[in-house]
């Protein structure tokens, strides 16, 4: 059973607001919510306040570490056969990289990357630093350069790719989501809606708007949480037939 599984994992702001990254949701910044910066005609009407907004989020992220949440699901991908493990992120910044997941998909981008705002075809750039409004970066063709990010107004990265996986996936986990932003609210009751039987999991703090979507939600903090739920789930799809999850 484990070696024909294809496990999808979604996590959201709630693992990282384990290791101090600032939530958007009941939060602004500087009297403007973040949904006010954190979209296109934002960026077409203020590229330098735009900039120093996400100067600030690098800032807050820059120190952060991964918290035992992210280090359970980098260990248990090594414990799982290869390709067993298709984890998608809803955050920008890098701690499932940094506690060694590989091959994360990141649904809204990457907090430090920067790329063409003209769209001209360079490829996105590593990116750490922070900008006032007299230095703003630019790309190699001279127009402005953005965070590489998927704001509000703009499609979310990799979604063919993302809903193929929903397709074929065997189980469906989700860790620290609000369950309240499309596409991504959606995605559990795609897979219910197709597919009946696959199990689906929820883990963090408090239970997400789709949470009647969810076969077993297991509040508390990721970082306590997830170990003991990802044990359980490595039993269940050792022995589907007697052990639960």
């Amino acid at each position: 059973m484990l070696g024909k599984s294809r496990i999808f994992v979604l996590t959201g702001a709630g693992i990282s607001a384990e290791s101090g990254i600032p939530v958007f949701q009941g939060t602004s910044w500087h009297g403007h919510s973040h949904y006010e910066l954190a979209n296109i005609e934002a960026w077409e009407r203020d590229p330098a306040l735009v900039w120093q907004y996400y100067s600030d989020r690098r800032a807050s992220a820059r120190d952060a570490r991964p918290n035992a949440a992210h280090v359970a699901l980098s260990q248990w991908t090594k414990e799982l056969n290869a390709g067993s493990l298709f984890l998608c992120t809803q955050n920008v910044d890098g701690l499932h990289e940094a506690a060694g997941s590989e091959g994360v998909v990141h649904i809204h981008g990457k907090l430090f990357e920067s790329r063409c705002a003209a769209d001209c075809g360079q490829p996105a750039f590593a990116d750490h630093k922070s900008y006032s409004a007299g230095e703003l970066p630019r790309c190699s063709c001279g127009a402005l350069a953005r965070p590489n990010v998927c704001w509000f107004g703009e499609q979310p990265y990799h979604l063919d790719r993302i809903y193929h996986e929903l397709e074929t996936c065997s189980t469906f986990m989700a860790i620290g989501t609000s369950g309240s932003v499309q596409p991504v609210a959606s995605f559990v009751g795609l897979v219910k809606q197709r597919r009946p039987a696959v199990p689906t999991i929820y883990v963090g703090v408090e239970a997400p708007a789709n949470a009647g979507s969810f076969d077993h939600v297991h509040l508390g903090a990721a970082a306590q949480t997830l170990p003991q739920v990802l044990h359980s789930l490595t039993r269940f799809l050792q022995h589907p037939r007697n052990a639960g999850h």
